[in-house]
């Protein structure tokens, strides 16, 4: 309780002011603008996913077993910028192809966004990986709440100011990870003066490539869908399917982050060959609980909660919410598990279930956005999702011994 009440607290204020920017995005920028806003900060983001190697889980788990050296700061710090140059020099290229016809007014702005965005993102999510591996939940929480709240203050400045647009919304977007990357490059500014440690890195890199190949799956399976709509849609389809992830999202990931925060580096302290993890498996039925019970109830809510909150122009998004509200417990429970088992160095249960619910999506994505619109993209979300966490369900209770019957009655209630 002593970590997990503080953690759940600065989740919840960090979900609050996603929440909170999302709506305000979409109320200031409109359903077609928003689409467009989602489209230009998408790919760096996405190339962002594809490159960094890992590196943050990497990191709380070393960090977890063998607490921090005295050059470990300054090997982040390389490597972070080792990665954000690859991914640079990458994605300057990229971007032209990327963003279809009707975005080349904006490529050079998601350039610079991209170049300015990959050093920061890795610095911040590199140093918050430290705190986290240490246990220092105080600090890593506060940053992060810094980190959440800058973007729907500076939507807040950019409206009363008059000066909103598409671009300047991007900014906002990007600012509180450039704060959060500085404030913690200038926290360890006097280790930097020690030379980067190039067995660290190696072992860093070594373990996080491991971890990197569930990564990009992970990754590509949440993002796939997003993709397709950006290369076969519209910008006001794409602004009403953000507003349903955005919402439908908001639960699951208080709690299914909440849950991961504090387990990965505390599973890493069990042995799974010991079958010593009760302390693992009694949070996880209780976060399962509430996945399931919040779900029900949003899923019977959620269409008057965004006519609501966003205005008659969003109705529609509110049955792709529905949805996805269901694909987002199966993500869930799917990630969950997939962070337990990474912290006990068992990779191939996630390969297999990200890989099957990132095939369902690349199989199916054009062909059901052409011919049912969103709403079958929802469906098909929903499907993959279901089946790559039935698939990692079944690996996680082989790996921990456990029978169905045995985790659902395990000793103590589920709340």
């Amino acid at each position: 309780m002593k970590l997990w009440l503080p953690t759940f607290s600065a989740n919840f204020f960090i979900v609050a002011c996603g929440t909170l920017s999302g709506i305000l995005a979409a109320r200031l920028l409109g359903a077609e603008d928003r689409g467009l806003l989602g489209a230009l900060v998408f790919w760096p983001h996405f190339l962002a996913g594809m490159v960094a190697m890992g590196l943050n889980e990497g990191i709380v788990i070393y960090t977890a077993k063998f607490s921090v050296t005295k050059t470990i700061k300054s090997t982040i710090f390389a490597l972070s910028i080792f990665l954000a140059i690859l991914g640079g020099v990458a994605g300057f290229y990229l971007m032209p192809l990327l963003l279809n016809e009707s975005r080349q007014d904006y490529v050079l702005f998601s350039k610079i966004y991209l170049l300015v965005f990959l050093p920061f993102t890795f610095l911040a999510q590199n140093y918050l990986a430290l705190d986290q591996g240490e246990f220092k939940f105080r600090r890593f929480n506060i940053q992060r709440g810094l980190q959440a709240v800058i973007y729907p203050l500076l939507l807040l400045v950019f409206w009363l100011t008059d000066t909103m647009t598409v671009e300047h919304a991007a900014i906002a977007v990007l600012a509180g990870t450039a704060i959060v990357a500085l404030t913690r490059v200038w926290h360890v500014r006097f280790s930097l003066k020690k030379f980067p440690s190039l067995l660290e890195a190696n072992y860093l890199l070594k373990m996080s490539s491991r971890l990197h190949v569930v990564n990009i799956l992970m990754f590509l399976s949440m993002q796939l869908d997003k993709m397709a709509l950006i290369l076969f849609s519209t910008d006001f389809e794409l602004g009403l399917y953000t507003v349903a992830v955005t919402v439908a999202g908001t639960i699951v990931s208080l709690f299914v982050q909440t849950f991961i925060n504090i387990m990965l580096p505390t599973a890493a302290l069990f042995e799974l060959e010991k079958g010593n993890f009760k302390e693992v498996i009694i949070p996880l039925r209780r976060l399962i609980g509430v996945v399931l019970i919040s779900t029900i109830l949003l899923v019977l809510s959620i269409q008057y909660l965004i006519v609501f909150v966003f205005g008659n122009e969003f109705a529609a998004a509110g049955s792709y919410a529905q949805i996805l509200l269901i694909a987002f417990a199966f993500v869930g429970v799917k990630k969950a598990l997939v962070y337990l088992l990474r912290s006990w160095k068992e990779n191939r249960p996630a390969i297999f279930g990200e890989s099957l619910s990132t095939l369902v999506l690349v199989v199916g994505a054009y062909s059901i956005v052409t011919w049912k619109g969103t709403i079958g993209l929802c469906v098909l979300v929903a499907i993959a999702h279901a089946m790559g966490a039935a698939l990692v369900s079944y690996f996680f209770l082989r790996k921990t011994g456990l029978k169905l019957k045995q985790f659902v009655l395990f000793k103590s209630n589920l709340f």
